[in-house]
């Protein structure tokens, strides 16, 4: 089958029917091109989760290991993780960290995804966001992602309040 080129610009009044495929060069199909009630269907889209493990203010933030998520789509990224505490450490030592691991089920041990834990101490002030270094952000169906904090110090006051938020985009099965 032999190519045919036309050059230059062409406005179609109608329909325009292909037979075959059509191949647009990237960036030609933007969010302005695809109508509001277009309804895709979400096995064509990435999914951006944000992802939520709170220990409530008022009481002391406690050693943990929480599954908060489990990949469903065939693969996942992790974008950021943030910590926020209301009522940071402070009168002393006490301090916390935060880590997110990931569980394969091919590997019996989490392991970290980060470059070093997210430290959060008496230097930090209420509410302050810390966010943490990503060394190994792929995710696939299965995995799992782990919030780790662990506590330390033994003069002050712990802090109360945590918050950790992990942003990851899932791509569909």
């Amino acid at each position: 089958m032999s190519v045919s080129r036309i050059y230059g610009d062409f406005t179609f009044l109608g329909t325009v029917t292909f037979i075959g495929s059509l191949v647009l060069p990237d960036g030609t199909v933007d969010n302005d091109a695809i109508a509001a009630g277009a309804a895709i269907v979400t096995s064509k889209m990435i999914h951006r989760y944000a992802i939520h493990y709170k220990q409530d203010d008022g009481t002391d933030v406690v050693a943990a290991i929480v599954p908060i998520h489990t990949v469903r789509g065939a693969t996942a990224t992790i974008l950021a993780i943030e910590v926020a505490c209301v009522d940071s450490p402070s009168g002393g030592d006490k301090a916390f960290t935060v880590d997110l691991k990931k569980a394969d089920q091919d590997v019996p041990t989490p392991a970290t995804v980060l470059s070093g834990v997210i430290n959060y101490s008496s230097t930090q002030a209420d509410c302050e966001v810390e966010t943490g270094t990503i060394s190994s952000s792929s995710l696939v169906a299965g995995d799992s992602l782990l919030a780790v904090i662990a506590v330390s110090g033994s003069t002050g006051v712990q802090g109360q309040g945590l918050i950790v938020t992990v942003w990851v985009d899932e791509t569909p099965s």
